[in-house]
């Protein structure tokens, strides 16, 4: 399969990355940042309470109405 440089832009970041999907390219950055794990009931019941709200992945977040 053949690769690509692609442009990774973060709010404090930038990277180029060659890879073989734009996909791969993020996923690459982002296992530097960010570690994910199924969450178990006593990690949902601790974030609900502090108001963290499920997110559904490929939907766009809900935004604040000023």
């Amino acid at each position: 399969m053949s690769t690509r440089i692609y442009a990774v832009e973060g709010k404090e970041s930038f990277h180029l990355v060659e890879a073989s999907t734009k996909v791969g390219a993020l996923r690459h950055v982002a296992e530097k940042h960010f570690n994910v794990s199924v969450a178990n009931q006593k990690t949902l019941v601790g974030a609900m309470r502090d108001g963290v709200k499920i997110e559904a992945a490929g939907e766009q977040p809900e935004t604040a109405e000023a």
